[in-house]
């Protein structure tokens, strides 16, 4: 019978007082029964007998009756007292199984110390425990021998823990992990919980409990902390574990002691690398960390795939950390020796030079971070040192970075625009779209100190569909058959499948027709899937959008390109007009780009006009679209009015169209319209 259906359904079950006291209770029970019964059946006897041989007979009747009613009686109280201690036996025993096969699924077992007179003796071990120490099955273990099974480094604690449970009576729980010897010589971790179980009577107090095999848990545990600070390639450690390393030197510094953080950017290990890491491209990362082990006293980490970071050991005076640096650097731009060859590394160094720990360390790493930025690409050895000027201009990097978030929502970023004149006629034929950025904390900021943040940190398509829709909405207000507006398109924004639909999708909403806008592009976007970008401006095309290559002959630089992608117009970069017909160079570039331009059937623009004789030079070579300071600077998008009906009376056009190389260009008066 189940012990809980028996305690449940039956009175002595039921309350655990009247079932201790059944023997009392039974014994009482039949002493008064006897005597009720000797007093009353007596009597009922002598008045129902009628003489004496017949009085005989009734007592022999009498004596079996109480014999058989007291049996049966005491029989239902027995049977029924010993199927509740059935019961109870076989859920004892049940628990007892069920607790013995969770132990030895979790690699455990019990455990018991007698605490007699203070003392701590062991009662009772598992078999499981007492064979994991080494001990055969059964063996009696005592505390003299489990002492010395324990790690002499955890011993002290878990023996405190001990005796505070013991004096504590209960009210602190005995709850400690400590490592063990095993039968096998390795070291195992063993967590042990258990209470005091107050004692009654004669039985002492006892501390019972339960030990558990953690081992496992606690080597996953290490694995995962292990792959948490150090980096699973080189073994060196990562940031957090080198910050802590970093806070330790700094606390021990002495009086005039300074040591460096220094960041270490391999610049070519990203292109060897590639996408898919290799058995040899591991060997050279491997390689690098071997090095860095190899300096003398010095702190490492990975920071990044091709970035790692070191701390020089403490030395008086700032010239001797920074000579430590060299050192370490050179170290690093030694051949690299592999199966095919030996190779070299540029590096890309920013550091920070401390003498106290006033600045935690992340900031001193963030700092050497900083000045890395600044590093020159093309110096090896040159270091570039963290100083305050440093600071504040990643400080209004950081917070221009921060404001670029919300800069379209609140309305800062607007379009100015820069007109395009026909140099022969003198007609305002476009504009071309500027992007400004009117930051409340510093005033208006010019794009070249601003677009390529906002192409990191991936606010650049938000920043460049808004210049799109203005530019568009104010080219529309300037009537049908208006100058055309161009606008310069990012390499990011070219990237995005979805960029066309966009553009599509401003014309429509500010009714602007397709033919009045062009979009300008560089080379350098074109580096990246050539095919998908080209079917992208292939679909603008189709909307009736020119699009114009932007900077040519700055960037990537291949005549391919122009009859690869669907450009419609050339833009000379300034870098060449500004010299054109100062040097033979210069000269024979434009004449060059203006040939090719003229033979693909591609419109001419002529960046960085800035006097009036380079003006009368290119309306000689050919009809093209002029954009300089000559003409006008970029104004705000309602000083454009006047400027849309403008023929710009050019005095340049009286202007010899060649000149001589090296000599000085032409004197003309200004613009007038």
């Amino acid at each position: 019978m189940p012990y809980n259906k028996w305690k449940n359904s039956h009175l002595f079950g039921r309350s655990e007082k009247l079932f201790g006291r059944l023997p009392g209770l039974v014994a009482c029970s039949y002493a008064i029964g006897s005597i009720i019964w000797i007093q009353f059946s007596d009597r009922f006897l002598v008045t129902l007998a009628g003489d004496y041989a017949e009085y005989q007979a009734f007592q022999t009747y009498k004596g079996w009756t109480f014999v058989i009613v007291s049996a049966l009686l005491i029989y239902g109280v027995l049977k029924n007292a010993w199927n509740g201690m059935q019961a109870a036996y076989q859920s004892a025993l049940e628990s007892e199984q069920r607790l013995e096969l969770a132990l030895a699924s979790a690699q455990g077992g019990v455990w018991e110390i007698d605490l007699a007179n203070g003392d701590q003796k062991i009662a009772y071990v598992s078999s499981e425990l007492t064979t994991r120490l080494g001990f055969p099955g059964g063996h009696q273990l005592t505390m003299q021998e489990f002492r010395a099974r324990r790690h002499p480094e955890d011993l002290r604690q878990s023996e405190i823990r001990l005796i505070e449970t013991a004096r504590s009576r209960g009210a602190k729980p005995y709850d400690v992990r400590y490592r063990v010897f095993g039968g096998d010589g390795r070291i195992r971790w063993v967590h042990s919980m258990g209470n005091v179980v107050p004692g009654s009577g004669r039985q002492h107090d006892r501390l019972l409990g339960v030990a558990l095999d953690i081992t496992d848990q606690m080597e996953a545990s290490e694995r995962i902390e292990r792959l948490l600070r150090f980096d699973s390639a080189t073994g060196l450690p990562k940031q957090n574990k080198f910050l802590d390393d970093i806070d330790d030197r700094l606390a021990a510094l002495k009086s005039g002691e300074t040591i460096a953080i220094v960041q270490v950017r391999f610049v070519d290990l990203d292109h060897l690398m590639g996408e898919d890491e290799t058995i040899t491209d591991a060997r050279i990362v491997q390689m690098i960390a071997e090095r860095l082990r190899g300096a003398d006293n010095v702190l490492t980490a990975r920071i990044s795939d091709d970035a790692f970071a070191f701390a020089t050991e403490p030395a008086k005076g700032t010239a001797g950390t920074q000579h430590a640096v060299r050192d370490v650097l050179a170290a690093l731009l030694q051949p690299y020796d592999l199966q095919h060859g030996a190779i070299r590394l540029r590096v890309q160094t920013g550091a920070i030079v401390t003498c106290s720990d006033a600045q935690p360390s992340i900031t001193l790493l963030r700092n050497a971070g900083q000045a890395l930025e600044l590093a020159d690409k093309s110096a090896d050895i040159d270091v570039s040192w963290f100083n305050a000027e440093i600071s504040d201009e990643f400080r209004q990097r950081n917070d221009r970075i921060r404001d670029l978030d919300h800069a379209v929502e609140r309305g800062e970023i607007e379009s100015h625009f820069q007109p395009l004149i026909d140099i022969r006629t003198g007609r305002t034929a476009g504009f071309e779209a500027l992007a400004r950025w009117h930051r409340p904390a510093e005033g208006m900021v010019r794009p070249d100190e601003f677009i390529a943040l906002a192409e990191e940190y991936g606010q650049i398509n938000m920043i460049g569909e808004e210049i799109l829709r203005q530019a568009c909405r104010t080219a529309a207000g300037w009537g049908d058959g208006g100058p055309f507006v161009s606008v310069n398109v990012s390499p990011i924004q070219l990237q995005d499948p979805t960029f066309p639909s966009m553009v599509a999708r401003v014309l429509a909403e500010t009714g602007l027709p397709g033919q009045r806008l062009e979009l300008e592009i560089t080379e350098n976007a074109l580096i990246k899937d050539l095919d998908a970008v080209s079917w992208r401006l292939e679909c603008l095309r189709e909307l009736g959008i020119s699009i114009a290559i932007d900077d040519f002959g700055t960037g990537y630089s291949s005549l391919s390109l122009l009859t690869k992608v669907p450009f419609s117009r050339l833009k000379i970069d300034q870098s060449f007009i500004r010299d054109f017909g100062r040097t033979r160079e210069s000269t024979i570039i434009v004449d060059t780009m203006i040939g090719i331009a003229e033979r693909l059937g591609l419109m001419i623009t002529a960046e960085g006009i800035e006097n009036a004789g380079i003006a009368a030079l290119l309306a000689g070579r050919s009809a093209m679209l002029g954009q300089g300071y000559l003409f006008s600077k970029p104004v705000p998008a309602p000083e454009t009015t006047d400027m849309v009906s403008r023929y710009w009376t050019a005095t340049w056009m009286a202007c010899p169209s060649v000149l001589e190389f090296g000599s000085n260009p032409v004197q003309v008066q200004q613009l007038a319209s």
